[in-house]
């Protein structure tokens, strides 16, 4: 933990309602600090941290735009860097999509239910990996988007009808939060003839935020008796409701995250940009109240009690992963109920392999 975070963390045990005129004093002063000397790893991390802090403080977002314009990059670029270089979002994606890849390989006519598709950038990854597996029997694969936000979706269907693969490719695409949803609606979704059933959620279900709501969607999806589930998600415990634990729990996770950003062969500017793409994660985590959080991740331990609550089983099939180490990160395939992407022997992220 370095000068800033410490001073930090001494502040976070008097959040949410105990800090006095001295303390916020010394948290503008640390966030005065870190903008004065942003360009340095160390003082980047404390400007996140203090600009979450702030705003939980004050209920208001801060005007910083002057001090970080600087760091902006076009959007597609930044997408390209989350998922093609930063080997925490790679290494996660290339695992699930091989479990997926491995059931949807022997069907005629599955289908593919994608919960938070995006813009479905995972599922066209999946359906390119697809087409190229040897003795691959699909004839067409019905592609379900599940995502709350219009814009996104709208892109996702434009992305996946301009593919051109061996099979055909239907989508259904549906605007709408998963935990405002019933059982009724999702199966009606549903096509009415189809081999096998593959349920996606990638860094999505970490958003709803209560545990009924969660037990309720995880229920759901155990009722479609799906082949498999896959689950990836980040590990740190947000979901944790005192200030303190949660922002030391926010540090050692964000801060591997940054540290491995750190470490990738791409310009001060692009690893500024993804740092403050995370932060906006870290803004709603310290920056938001608990009636109003959406990034709520837990850690693996509460997502393996979820499942079995639930009642699935965790499984491991037999699966070859093309890359398990880039940039010191690894892909961790030995434990016995998840995959882990790991970096300096801290899991990062999971994925996980249910079944009913």
């Amino acid at each position: 933990m370095n000068s800033f975070t410490s001073r930090l963390q001494t502040l976070a045990q008097r959040l949410p309602d105990q800090l006095t005129e001295p303390d916020k004093a010394t948290l503008e002063a640390i966030y005065q600090q870190c903008l004065s000397t942003i360009d340095e790893p160390e003082a980047m991390f404390g400007y996140v941290l203090t600009k979450a802090m702030r705003k939980h403080v004050s209920g208001e977002q801060s005007n910083e735009h002057i001090y970080v314009q600087k760091f902006e990059i076009p959007q597609i670029r930044l997408f390209e860097l989350l998922i093609q270089q930063l080997p925490l979002a790679a290494l996660t994606q290339r695992c699930a999509n091989a479990l997926l890849v491995e059931g949807l390989k022997k069907a005629e006519n599955p289908v593919l239910m994608d919960i938070g598709i995006g813009t479905g950038m995972q599922i066209v990854n999946v359906l390119h990996l697809l087409a190229k597996q040897p003795g691959c029997q699909v004839k067409q694969v019905t592609v379900i988007g599940i995502e709350p936000f219009a814009d996104a979706l709208q892109t996702a269907e434009k992305s996946l009808a301009a593919l051109q693969l061996p099979f055909q490719v239907m989508f259904v695409p549906l605007v709408a939060f998963i935990e405002k949803m019933i059982l009724a609606e999702i199966q009606a979704l549903l096509p009415s003839h189809y081999d096998t059933l593959f349920i996606n959620a990638s860094f999505a279900l970490h958003h709803i935020q209560q545990v009924t709501q969660r037990e309720t969607v995880f229920g759901y999806i155990r009722d479609l008796a799906p082949k498999a589930f896959i689950l990836s998600e980040p590990v740190s415990d947000h979901f944790e409701s005192h200030y303190a634990t949660r922002f030391q729990n926010a540090v050692k996770h964000y801060g591997l995250v940054f540290e491995v950003i750190d470490s990738l062969e791409i310009t001060d500017k692009e690893k500024a940009a993804l740092k403050l793409f995370f932060s906006r994660e870290i803004d709603d985590v310290l920056g938001h109240t608990e009636a109003v959080r959406v990034e709520k991740q837990y850690a693996p331990q509460q997502w393996l009690d979820l499942f079995k609550t639930v009642g699935f089983t965790l499984e491991k099939p037999t699966v070859s992963f093309d890359i398990q180490e880039k940039n010191g990160v690894d892909l961790r395939t030995d434990l016995p109920d998840r995959y882990a992407v790991v970096f300096k022997d801290e899991e990062i992220t999971n994925v996980y392999r249910a079944t009913t």
